[in-house]
């Protein structure tokens, strides 16, 4: 007898929380809290140790380099980041499952744990900085982005709503596991390098080192300020209180690789690029225009919203300005325009049910051709991002 959608449910929601809960109890505490003390101490995390005595370079870094990114700007970009990684999962899983099997039992679920793996995948390698520095509130939030696209998955269940509970159970079993893996986790402050902007100059200066940093030789990136004095070493306390919201969001920065800044750049401007498609999208098929036309608007609508997105600075002109002195040698522009037209490319013929079904063979294959495009771009990223973590272990930094 063929089990039900509630029970398919139900045996998920099980295996699920006991996989998760036992391997980080048993395991992952363990190798996280060498110690055992219930608290993750800043000597316990790799990325500290090897990057608290490297310097920080704002004006046009290396790709192996440490440079700073807003916390703003680190926030929504790692949103749309981990929305990018979702969906592309959900595109793959569109494709794929609709030449192997229709039943729409089970399938929403693989798709479900394929973007939880897609997650833990773009922590590990890609932006694995930005993933040690956010504590585990935050990092949920981060995760959950990453399942806003299963909206647009083909395979939905006769209950759509299993969809969000299945989402949500694996996000809440998440936030279970890493608090048990990962007891009071320190602060951002504790673990990287803090940059406070001067208001007066408009550069950045060091305002905090985690401890144990090795002061000697480290300046502030603001040579207006370099001789006021060595920078705060962070302590576990509470924050100042009179360090606002608004400054800490947007006058104030955290270091990490420079290739990391550049991967949650692409990834983002390919979010973007698929949000606009899909917009675009919609409101085009209202009008009744064929699929071919429809590409074309979308990639096109893609590059210019990128374009006025990078042009503007949506965090403000000094954040923008010192965002393009850190990727200046990367092309920011071209780079983010490219990744948005791309990121249409691949939505473009993703819309309702069976999007593709209404697609033109060369609106297909286009579609087709770009997801492969933009699940290579993420694998690329991982291989350097774990040549990078290597380089920075053996403090080779070019």
């Amino acid at each position: 007898m063929a089990l039900n959608e509630w029970s398919i449910l139900l045996i998920y929601i099980g295996a699920f929380f006991l996989w998760r809960v036992l391997f980080a109890y048993f395991y992952l505490r363990n190798k996280f809290d060498a110690d055992g003390n219930g608290t993750i101490d800043p000597d316990e995390i790799s990325f500290l140790k090897d990057t608290r005595d490297m310097p920080v370079v704002v004006e046009r870094p290396n790709y192996y380099s440490m440079s700073i990114q807003t916390n703003i700007r680190t926030f929504v970009r790692s949103m749309l980041h981990s929305f990018c990684y979702g969906s592309l999962v959900v595109f793959a899983m569109n494709l794929s499952m609709a030449k192997v099997t229709e039943d729409t039992s089970y399938t929403y679920l693989i798709a479900v744990y394929m973007v939880q793996m897609a997650c833990m995948f773009m922590c590990a390698f890609p932006t694995n900085g930005i993933h040690v520095v956010t504590n585990n509130p935050v990092h949920v939030l981060y995760y959950g982005f990453g399942f806003i696209p299963l909206a647009f998955l083909w395979s939905q269940p006769d209950h759509k709503y299993f969809i969000a509970i299945a989402a949500l159970w694996t996000l809440a079993v998440t936030m279970v596991s890493r608090t048990i893996a990962l007891p009071n986790y320190p602060k951002p402050k504790m673990l990287t390098k803090i940059y406070k902007l001067n208001r007066t100059t408009g550069e950045w200066k060091l305002a905090s080192v985690p401890p144990g940093t090795n002061l000697l030789g480290i300046q502030n990136i603001d040579e207006e300020n370099k001789d006021d004095g060595p920078p705060e070493v962070a302590t576990d306390g509470a924050e100042a209180a009179a360090a606002s919201s608004f400054d800490y969001l947007f006058a104030t920065a955290c270091a990490f690789p420079t290739y990391e800044i550049l991967h949650v750049q692409i990834s983002s401007s390919l979010a973007i690029g698929i949000l606009t498609a899909l917009v675009t999208n919609h409101v085009a098929r209202e009008f009744g225009i064929g699929s071919n036309l429809l590409l074309a608007i979308s990639v096109l609508a893609a590059a210019v919203v990128s374009m006025i997105e990078q042009c503007i600075g949506p965090f403000g002109c000094t954040e923008n300005k010192m965002h393009r002195r850190v990727l200046a040698k990367f092309w920011p522009m071209t780079t983010a325009v490219l990744s948005a037209a791309l990121g249409a490319a691949t939505a473009s013929s993703q819309v309702g049910p069976r999007g593709l079904s209404e697609a033109s063979a060369a609106t297909y294959w286009i579609s087709v051709g770009s997801l492969i495009a933009a699940i290579g771009i993420t694998f690329v990223q991982a291989l350097l991002a774990k040549l990078g973590q290597q380089c920075l272990l053996d403090k080779n930094v070019g």
